[in-house]
């Protein structure tokens, strides 16, 4: 097998065979130890990625590409011997192993016993605490070790490589490995790798400790001495110069998805091409322009390209001044001027200026973090943020007058070929200085401000609860409009003094403030936001995502602002182009009254759907109405209307089951959120997020239990139940907290077993198998069979015989709280034993999966039936699994004369319990 870099000239004239050669044994004994030290290198730095999924590719490909960049530095006639370039190619490998965290023999815990470990979490947290006060501490916690960890394989990376030749892995056999497994060659040049590869972390001043001239090896001609500190410089400049689309590829970037300034380094370089050597330069070119809108990306790139030729230039004299050879490559053309890196590097529509002149950093917070950074590709987003703005103003006007809640309106009109929306509230307004920090103080939330406070008194004391609390809200319509228009007249103000904010060129131009003309003033207080949107709504890139002409503007428009404000707090009147005025599409407060079919069809039935999927939520709207209960909260309050779902509801046909994925719809400040699996209906709910695509139900834990047992007794006693729904039912019933004994808990193959049949089952058994269901594919019997009963079928399709002592069981019940709201049951009396226990050890696995749920009754009954503890009956737990040093798993007969294999359970009850 051949590999690229092979092909390269540096390989071919110092390690690749070649005839008539004198020295072939000990050049092919230097290319072979080589192919092998990449073989084991490639799985280490496979690694990289899962620790660090955000950083561009540092897999083997970088390694192998650096071949090909140091052929270019080099030239033909730069002097390297086969021994210099086996050294080099070393350390090529190994220079960024230590970004992954296998390179760590101690794993997690070598890192974070790091003496900088604590100061970077520490750093983090008080930078997150920042960004958003309300997030849980322990989540902070959570993601500042995480963070940390990801900083601390960045900052130890180069020294670990220097130690990696030298450390034992070891194979599933117990065998020990080195990644240089010629031992000879690597005592000889195993720590000079090693010392080269840290070296590319150094100052370029430190590379003088390496010495300039080591012997040849002994095995070796004796010309083949060696320069490590040159070595040192080839790797250096050959690692910084490599940043072209092998560092970042298409089909990569698009499953990582980076984000912020990961982004921005994959952005780029996806589009530079592997540098071109003109006179002493390199000259990078790109396959595409950058536009107006990827002006981060063109600049970071010159930036680092700004990086690489400085790196260029002192490798250079550092060279002439000790009288090594000088690279052909010595610097890049444009790096010292942006306009002339343009010329190169195309931009579309803008001309990059002295980077001193830009305004940089906040400019690119704003339009990534507060755009598709931090929503998505999502430009409705847009309207739901302006619709939030505009109800907490109507809200907080309410809640200082004590008044009615008045009505948002938002209208959609076409003008001169331009499509303009705008939402208007009669809030409290705003006066020119709130405008100006509320609506370019990008993270400013003006609602906490010390100017709200004191202009409005005791609003907050008085329940005012803002659904937009980070100031960043408002900075999402620049992902649907290119100029917006803010008018807005403050509470006990005049007309004429409303005021105009204008945002002629987004977030990149300078907003403008002046006085309203008197064509403009409002006549009351409020806010009009006016926005001229970057493309037709009725479009896949529009507000409505659709390009379906079946629907007019007017009606999409009335029918994505139901689905989004099912909830709403406050009126939502619409305008569209066919309106002749504004219509109530929602009424306050209204979903908690309206029949439960009015309900569904607000949240679910949207314009545009297929005729099967149409149908399916026919179906589901009618189980909707038989199966929806209400969710209280602390206060007694409906902050909820819904049931829960699995997806395996006998509704007309099964097979139709397939097109429809469940869940409902948690909304905050009565606009639609995020989605919560394995339920239908609408949540009142708190966002966990600042972006507000992550919610959960303004419930307490306790409450939403009520509800989940609310549920179970409706799933038990619906014309709607088969043996599977009542099988998923227990499933999400403990899943919220809920217990059901009528529910059930296991299957014995042959019927389901609530806790009452499970205790008839275990009846005179001294042995027990349980399944996970996990290991089956599950099935309901027909409906003309007799008996409610699931079948159960191996992965391929064929039907299994459960053992007459055995339970299919759900042994990884779901915990569908999140862990900020409530933490996953787990057993204390095993957390120690947990902590230091095999993953296969069943202790390990009650305590981190086994001690709720379906499950739990299981154990709870056996206990109960054998006459001792719970944790006793723990204890007795045996996995019947495959390990690396044999497979215990049981053997399934199947209904075409086989075995399945699967993993389980065994639990015999001990002499002494009997």
């Amino acid at each position: 097998m051949s590999y690229t870099f092979e092909e390269t000239p540096l390989w071919r004239r110092t390690l690749a065979s070649r005839p008539n050669d004198p020295h072939a044994e000990q050049r092919q004994s230097l290319r072979f130890a080589y192919l092998q030290f990449r073989t084991v290198a490639e799985a280490l730095a496979g690694e990289i990625a899962v620790a660090l999924p955000m950083f561009t590719d540092h897999s083997i490909r970088h390694a192998d590409a650096l071949w090909d960049i140091a052929s270019q530095l080099c030239g033909e006639d730069f002097p390297i011997n086969p021994a210099e370039a086996f050294v080099l190619g070393g350390a090529f490998l190994l220079h960024d192993l230590g970004m992954g965290l296998a390179a760590y023999p101690g794993g997690l815990s070598e890192l974070e016993n790091d003496q900088n470990f604590d100061d970077l979490v520490a750093t983090v947290k008080v930078r997150l605490q920042s960004i958003d006060p309300s997030v849980n501490g322990e989540l902070i916690g959570q993601l500042a070790r995480e963070e940390a960890i990801a900083e601390l394989l960045r900052l130890r990376h180069a020294a670990q490589a220097e130690r990696l030749v030298s450390t034992q892995f070891h194979t599933s056999g117990g065998e020990i490995l080195y990644l240089l497994q010629d031992a000879a060659l690597r005592q000889t040049f195993g720590e000079l790798i090693g010392q080269i590869a840290y070296s590319h972390w150094w100052p370029v001043d430190q590379l003088r400790d390496l010495p300039q001239r080591r012997g040849a090896y002994t095995d070796h001609p004796g010309n083949w001495e060696l320069n490590p500190l040159k070595i040192a410089c080839v790797l250096r400049l050959a690692d910084a110069s490599q940043i072209d689309s092998r560092r970042a590829p298409v089909y990569t970037h698009a499953f990582r998805r980076p984000k912020g300034v990961s982004r921005d380094h994959w952005y780029f370089q996806e589009r530079l091409t592997r540098p071109l050597v003109v006179a002493d330069r390199f000259v990078y070119t790109s396959t595409r322009s950058f536009g107006r809108d990827e002006a981060a990306a063109w600049w970071l790139a010159f930036e680092t390209i700004q990086t690489i030729n400085q790196e260029l230039r002192q490798v250079d004299a550092l060279c002439a001044d000790i009288g090594l050879p000088r690279f052909v490559v010595r610097s890049i053309a444009g790096a010292d001027a942006p306009a002339r890196l343009a010329e190169h590097i195309k931009t579309d529509g803008w001309k990059p200026i002295d980077a001193r002149l830009r305004v940089g950093d906040a400019v690119q917070l704003v339009s990534s973090i507060g755009g598709e950074d931090l929503y998505g590709q999502r430009p409705d987003i847009a309207v739901r943020e302006l619709i939030a703005n505009a109800s907490d103003a109507s809200r907080a006007r309410a809640a200082h007058e004590g008044g009615p809640l008045r009505a948002v309106t938002v209208r959609l009109s076409e003008e001169n070929g331009a499509w303009w929306l705008s939402v208007e509230d009669q809030g409290i307004g705003m006066s020119p200085e709130t405008m100006v920090t509320a609506l370019t103080d990008f993270g400013h939330s003006h609602w906490r401000s010390s100017t709200t406070l004191s202009n409005f008194p005791g609003l907050l004391a008085k329940g005012f609860e803002p659904a937009g609390k980070f100031g960043i809200g408002f900075f999402a319509v620049f992902m649907a409009a290119d100029e917006v228009q803010v008018r807005s007249l403050p509470l006990g103000e005049a007309p004429r003094s409303t005021h105009v904010l204008e945002f002629n060129n987004g977030v990149a131009g300078r907003p403008l403030l002046r006085e309203a003309t008197r064509a403009e003033w409002l006549s009351g207080p409020g806010t009009v936001v006016r926005a001229r949107l970057k493309r037709d709504p009725r479009t896949l890139e529009g507000i409505f995502r659709t390009d379906s002409l079946r629907w007019s503007h007017t009606q999409c428009l009335h029918a994505e602002l139901t689905n989004l404000c099912a909830l709403a707090e406050v009126d939502i009147q619409a305008q569209g182009p066919d309106d002749p005025a504004p219509i109530r599409i929602v009424s306050a407060g209204d979903w908690r009254e309206i029949p439960a079919a009015e309900l569904f069809k607000r949240i679910y039935l949207q314009w545009e759907q297929n005729p099967l999927y149409q149908r399916v939520l026919e179906h589901y709207q009618n189980l909707f109405i038989d199966h929806a209960t209400t969710l209280v909260g602390d206060n007694g309050d409906i902050v909820g209307r819904a049931m829960l779902s699995s997806g395996e509801e006998h509704i007309l046909h099964s097979e139709l089951n397939s097109y429809f994925t469940t869940w409902g719809w948690v909304y905050v400040g009565g606009l639609r959120s995020a989605p919560l699996r394995w339920s239908m209906g609408a949540f009142q709910g708190r966002p966990l997020t600042a972006n507000r695509l992550t919610a959960f139900p303004m419930a307490s834990p306790e409450n939403f239990r009520n509800w989940a047992e609310s549920q179970a007794k409706v799933a038990r006693s619906s014309r709607w139940s088969t043996p599977g729904l009542l099988w998923v039912a227990a499933d999400l019933v403990h899943g919220f907290g809920g217990i059901d004994h009528e529910l059930p808990c296991a299957d014995c193959g042959t019927r389901l077993l609530n806790r009452r049949g499970l205790k008839e089952w275990l009846l005179n058994r001294e042995e027990i198998l349980l399944i996970s269901e996990a290991e089956l594919l599950r099935i309901d019997q027909h409906a003309e069979k007799a008996g409610r009963r699931c079948l159960f079928f191996s992965t391929d399709g064929v039907e299994v015989r459960i053992p007459e002592n055995a339970l299919v069981v759900d042994i990884y019940p779901r915990w569908l709280f999140p862990e900020e709201i409530a933490k996953r049951p787990r057993d204390p009396k095993f957390a120690k034993v947990a902590a230091n226990a095999d993953l296969t050890d069943p202790r390990y696995w009650w305590y981190n999966n086994g001690s709720f749920g379906a499950i739990a009754t299981v154990i709870d009954t056996i206990a109960e039936s054998w006459g001792i503890e719970a944790g006793e009956v723990v204890k007795l737990l045996e996995a019947c699994s495959l390990t690396n040093e044999s497979d215990t798993r049981l053997e399934l007969p199947t209904t075409d004369g086989r075995t399945f294999l699967v993993d389980a359970i065994r639990l015999r009850r001990s002499k002494g319990e009997r």
